[in-house]
């Protein structure tokens, strides 16, 4: 595999990662994990975006300029022969003194690299638990991609130990945050809902688009607040994710959804609508 390093394209098992990068020693460190279609990054525009807002947020210095880092992930797309595919771009804040203060740190570190898409969706659709650990609404880091992950690798360890595919992340307040790695929508008598902004929830893009598809095509959208049992009483729910778009929910804590048919109609709708979106765009 080549991978893209501070201006370098070096094969993956020559590049060495200095000890005292803090991405490394703290997960001081931002991504962004996008999708290629025919070997073009669908949205790259609103990953860089919410890349430098984050930046902004953990008083970075600045980025690298837009221009060069769509140059570096193109460049490792082909290098790699990739044209449908799961790329990551990943910038550490360097490095710097081996203790937590980030003014001791130098250049960031600007990483990038590319991969196969997933295999396919199971037909039925993923498994969804609740897990314990919850989204703090006091921290900041729940409105970015932080490379300290520690909570999402949690969370999705616990779903996997209950039999699941993804975890259901609750907030500090008890209300439904999102997965450990999509947002969530549910369906109700033809109205779709979606935790809102101030959930503890990561601005998903694909969140976004299919908010801006289903209004367009005249399905109601309600973003709120939503409260667990809500959950329970969905006729239909599904999950989105830049690289595995629109996901059904089969099961939600070992209980079917809806009528256990899914995915539900409204599901598939929208999962067309997204995907005829993406591929065209």
């Amino acid at each position: 595999m080549i991978i893209y390093v501070n201006g370098r394209l070096v094969s993956a098992g020559e590049y060495v990662l200095s000890p005292l990068d803090h991405g490394f020693l703290y997960g001081h460190g931002l991504f962004e994990t996008m999708r290629a279609y025919n070997g073009r990054i669908f949205r790259l525009e609103d990953h860089l975006q919410r890349l430098e807002t984050a930046a902004v947020l953990l008083n970075w210095p600045e980025l690298p300029g837009r221009l060069e880092l769509s140059d570096a992930i193109n460049s490792v797309l082909k290098h790699n022969d990739l044209c449908n595919a799961s790329v990551r771009l990943t910038l550490s804040r360097g490095i710097g003194a081996p203790r937590p203060d980030a003014a001791s740190c130098g250049q960031l570190t600007v990483a990038v690299f590319a991969l196969p898409l997933p295999p396919s969706l199971p037909a039925e659709g993923w498994r969804v638990a609740t897990v314990k650990l919850r989204r703090n609404l006091s921290s900041p880091l729940v409105r970015i991609k932080s490379a300290n992950y520690l909570d999402n690798i949690l969370a999705k360890a616990e779903a996997k130990r209950l039999g699941a595919h993804e975890a259901l992340m609750l907030n500090t307040d008890g209300m439904v945050a999102e997965g450990s790695m999509s947002n969530i929508f549910l369906v109700k008598s033809g109205r779709i809902v979606t935790p809102d902004d101030d959930s503890g929830i990561l601005l998903g893009i694909t969140r976004q688009i299919v908010i801006e598809l289903a209004r367009n095509a005249g399905i109601p959208v309600d973003i709120r607040q939503v409260k667990p049992e809500e959950l329970a009483g969905a006729d239909e729910i599904f999950l989105t994710s830049s690289i595995m778009e629109v996901i059904p929910v089969a099961a939600l804590d070992g209980r079917p959804i809806g009528d256990g048919l899914a995915p539900g109609l409204l599901t598939l709708k929208i999962a067309q609508l997204y995907r005829e979106f993406a591929q065209k765009e």
